[in-house]
């Protein structure tokens, strides 16, 4: 029997509440206001800011400002008071993103395929889930990238980031899967902004924990997939945070791995690869102290 395990509140790769990041007006000793995010998350949050009401205030960036709240406390905006002798009003309301949509990395920076060193995969390029519930291939749209494996193997970090999330606790039950929303997954937080979430690990084999910073080739979990049709496999999705006309949008963004040879690639569907674990890609990313650090231990 083929299970399709989708709970009806859930959308598809998205496993989550945000983390509450609140918001506080306070003013300075000019009379201006300032306002303020607590984020108590590992990760940062970018914020919509719009200006409901103002009496005797200036935006600094118009009715609708966007900002990035930092774990813990930041400013994000500020207000100046126009005419000193009188009376000040705000109201605004906070709309809340996961991720920085400012951040970017100098260079593009590929990913090392998520399992140990010398396990070789076959690579597919996943499409939306109506393929499957329908039995139909229309909607085309890339979401992801779909790693399979003849047998188990550990699950390994594929570039530096932190760990922002973690699901470890299911057991599915029954065979034949093509999905399941409650799969076990790990997501991982860039310093570009992407956000790197690994689905369908073993439950219970988790080897990191949130707020931990982990670095290409380090393991994260072990693999599962045995109960699927597809066999032992680990899907792959990439997204970030994007600025568009209609505001702030979370995007899938193409997965491209490092060959050793070619350098970034983009493989195609039915690619095999051999997971290879370099050391300059595993130190790519660090800082000069983790480098050392690195160095130390090695």
């Amino acid at each position: 029997m083929r299970f399709f395990l989708i709970p009806l509140f859930s959308v598809i790769f998205s496993f989550s509440a945000f983390s509450q990041v609140n918001t506080t007006s306070e003013y300075d000793k000019d009379g201006n206001v300032l306002i303020y995010a607590e984020n108590p998350d590992v990760i940062p949050y970018s914020l919509k800011i719009e200006f409901k009401s103002l009496t005797n205030l200036i935006p600094s960036s118009g009715m609708a400002s966007f900002a990035v709240a930092s774990p813990g406390r930041s400013q994000v905006a500020k207000l100046r008071k126009q005419d000193p002798n009188q009376s000040t009003t705000v109201k605004f309301a906070t709309t809340i993103y996961k991720g920085n949509f400012l951040a970017k990395n100098k260079e593009e920076i590929p990913s090392l395929l998520p399992v140990d060193k010398g396990v070789e995969v076959t690579v597919y390029n996943m499409t939306h889930l109506e393929n499957s519930l329908k039995f139909e291939k229309t909607n085309e749209s890339y979401v992801g990238i779909s790693i399979h494996f003849e047998s188990p193997t550990l699950i390994c970090t594929p570039r530096k980031g932190v760990v922002s999330q973690i699901k470890e606790d299911e057991e599915l039950k029954g065979t034949s899967y093509t999905f399941s929303a409650l799969d076990n997954f790990i997501e991982l937080y860039h310093e570009d902004g992407t956000f790197t979430k690994l689905v369908v690990l073993k439950a219970g084999s988790v080897k990191v924990k949130i707020g931990e910073t982990v670095f290409p080739g380090d393991v994260l979990a072990e693999s599962s997939g045995e109960k699927y049709e597809s066999g032992r496999h680990v899907r792959m999705i990439q997204t970030r945070l994007e600025k568009n006309n209609e505001g702030l949008t979370m995007k899938t963004i193409q997965t491209k791995f490092y060959d050793e040879s070619l350098g970034s690639i983009v493989p195609e569907t039915g690619t095999k690869i051999t997971a290879v674990h370099p050391g300059a890609m595993v130190t790519k990313e660090m800082s000069k102290k983790e480098l050392k650090k690195h160095q130390e231990s090695n």
